[in-house]
């Protein structure tokens, strides 16, 4: 081989070789380990407003006093590879048999994504149940499914309630990674009691949501990038990102449907929620965006509307009010 055609296949291989690398290494930073959160020091950063600092505080102080006022019953699932993942049951005081099962997003745990929830929903007369995914918070699992897993999972979760409250009914209420897992979950035999879901801030498809972020966040390419994430995906973790699209099992969904989103989210962007709404098969579903708030902040925003609404459908799909919305 003559030295210019050396020269370019020796440049062509480190081409490849540097992609491949940065591959791996975006791979592994989204899969297996997602930059922490400094909760002493908040920066809104990107996707969150300057009010993130308050947020935060406002979480931290309610899981003190979650902590300090009630005491939840530990229970725990083990998945069909092996991991034993734990839950928390808070047993209303005020006997009731339905109960709120709350699924939480990406690089959090279910304390910091509901401990502002759990205080409302046994006032509003359901039992709390919180869920934790596999990997984060030191949990097990040496990665993240992205709800490919966890639709899996939620199924014995239901299950787990269902052997406290057989004849309870059970709504599901579930944010960003949470959400898209509960709707991927929406179209699969189900037990006859879950009365229906609420989804804050849910994505289509994860191939879909890197997208959006390599372009708008790292402005990138998404295609060529995004593509060969999904080939080493499914190479090393065996998780097709294309194969669990959120439109595709809502489609197939009889179950009644909240739809929430933050007008301003640039983390999961508000046309997705859209799109999710639209793919809906179900005849009892709702949107609602609330104007001002971004990911997962709408609840903070707009504390006494949410609630409102929120527990409104959860009233009227369980049975306990019969009035139309």
């Amino acid at each position: 081989m003559k030295r210019g055609a050396w020269l370019f296949v020796s440049i062509l291989t480190a081409l490849i070789v540097a992609w491949m690398t940065g591959i791996s290494a975006m791979l592994y930073k989204v899969f297996i380990d997602p930059p922490k959160t400094d909760r002493e020091n908040p920066d809104p950063g990107l996707f969150f407003d300057d009010d993130y600092a308050e947020a935060t505080k406002a979480t931290d102080d309610a899981i003190i006093r979650l902590q300090e006022n009630y005491t939840a019953e530990e229970v725990s699932i083990t998945t069909d590879d092996g991991l034993t993942l734990p839950g928390y049951f808070y047993i209303n005081e005020q006997p009731t048999e339905n109960t709120f099962i709350c699924v939480h997003g990406y690089n959090t745990n279910s304390y910091f994504a509901f401990a502002e929830m759990v205080e409302p929903i046994l006032n509003a007369g359901y039992n709390c149940f919180l869920v934790n995914h596999r990997h984060f918070s030191g949990h097990e699992g040496k990665f993240t499914g992205f709800g490919i897993l966890e639709k899996e999972e939620l199924i014995k979760w239901i299950e787990l309630v269902n052997s406290y409250f057989p004849d309870g009914k059970i709504v599901l209420y579930g944010t960003s990674m949470g959400a898209a897992t509960i709707m991927q979950a929406s179209d699969k035999d189900l037990t006859p009691n879950v009365a229906g879901f609420i989804e804050d801030c849910g994505f289509t498809t994860c191939y879909d949501e890197f997208s959006f972020l390599c372009k708008s966040v790292a402005h990138l390419p998404s295609k060529p990038i995004i593509g060969s994430l999904g080939l080493m995906s499914k190479a090393l973790l065996d998780l097709d990102i294309k194969t669990s699209d959120s439109r595709e099992a809502l489609k197939n969904t009889k179950l009644p449907a909240l739809f929430i989103h933050g007008g301003r989210d640039n983390f999961v962007p508000t046309y997705m929620v859209q799109e999710c709404y639209d793919a809906c098969g179900s005849e009892d579903k709702k949107l609602v965006i609330y104007d001002e708030a971004r990911h997962t902040q709408s609840h903070f925003r707009y504390p006494k509307e949410y609630e409102k609404e929120i527990f409104s459908f959860a009233d009227r799909i369980t049975g306990r009010t019969k009035a139309a919305e």
